[in-house]
């Protein structure tokens, strides 16, 4: 298996430990800007948007000098998408350095599970050694055949141990004991897929709760993917499935792991969908009468790293409409 092994390839935690607090493009109280800091990883080029990758990278481009910078952190792009990403780096000599989150080739079997990750290994290497200084991967992210292969999994993602990797689980059995084999390794994180284009890519919301507190109590990094594109729950209207709130996972996490909430005390946090039952404040947000200082958000969010979404405007528009934001729509 090819390696990953060169001096350009950053490592997104001290990417994040050395970014500054976020910019006041648009106004928000504190607590609501430290809860989305940077927490959307931009992937146009994925269903349901399903944008070319110039039509994607031009969208992140303009985010990150508009109103969306507040939110945006990395730009999601398949494995196999990488030598077009250099042909737009190419087009765009004075473009800022981009941070990159890989998205790695599926895989049903262990075989082909070995058979992917070389050729993502691969495809990462040659991409590093053309950006040079215009990018730079600071993540993989790829999919488990299934949770019974996990620790061998585990074992073979030390290839990617110079960038942030994130394990995808398969919602089901094995997935807690999953959870478990992950935070033993002491560098990897988890992943899990909360939504996609039919109506079973949506778990339900007390999967999505045992999920959050697994990670929580093991204090595992971890992120979400997919189906995240409001603020509160709302039932997605092409399959018809109960969609989470993205401001319910992230301060779910919080509850979890400050409050130490049980999975169905969590379950009622991803399920409340009325803007009443929230208080955002400059040393604070409050669910409920549940409080989550600013310090606490910080804890958080460095456990719960980001969602992958393909869709930007939706999350700031859906803000504005809660009366939450000011100055950017």
């Amino acid at each position: 298996m090819l390696l990953i092994d060169d001096t350009r390839v950053a490592t997104g935690r001290q990417a994040q430990t050395a970014k500054a607090q976020v910019r006041d493009t648009v106004h928000m109280r504190s607590s609501l800007k430290s809860l989305l800091d940077g927490f959307i990883d931009y992937a146009g080029t994925f269903p349901p948007a399903g944008l070319t990758v110039t039509q994607s990278f031009d969208n992140y481009l303009r985010y990150l000098r508009g109103p969306e910078q507040v939110i945006v952190s990395r730009f999601a792009i398949s494995s196999k998408a990488l030598p077009e990403l250099i042909e737009e780096l190419d087009r765009r000599p004075t473009a800022p350095e981009v941070p990159i989150t890989v998205i790695g080739s599926g895989s049903q079997d262990l075989d082909s599970w070995h058979d992917a990750l070389e050729t993502d290994a691969g495809l990462m290497t040659e991409f590093v050694n053309e950006a040079g200084e215009r990018a730079a991967i600071e993540a993989y992210e790829v999919r488990i055949p299934s949770n019974d292969l996990i620790e061998t999994c585990v074992r073979d993602m030390k290839a990617f141990d110079q960038v942030d990797a994130f394990l995808e689980l398969p919602w089901g059995p094995g997935m807690t004991d999953s959870l478990a084999v992950i935070a033993q390794s002491e560098w990897l994180a988890a992943k899990a897929r909360t939504g996609g284009a039919t109506l079973d890519a949506y778990p339900s919301t007390a999967s999505v709760a045992t999920f959050i507190h697994g990670c929580a109590a093991l204090e595992l990094s971890f992120k979400l993917t997919a189906g995240l594109h409001h603020a509160l729950p709302k039932i997605d209207r092409e399959t018809g499935a109960k969609a989470q709130g993205f401001l319910n996972v992230l301060a779910a996490c919080g509850f979890a792991l400050v409050h130490d909430l049980t999975t169905s005390e969590l379950a009622n946090v991803l399920t409340s969908h009325s803007a009443e039952d929230w208080r955002f404040g400059d040393a604070g947000l409050s669910w409920k009468g549940i409080d989550l200082t600013l310090e606490d958000i910080d804890d958080s969010r460095g456990i719960f790293w980001s969602i992958g979404s393909c869709s930007v405007e939706e999350a700031l528009n859906d803000l504005d409409a809660l009366g939450l934001i000011a100055g950017g729509r």
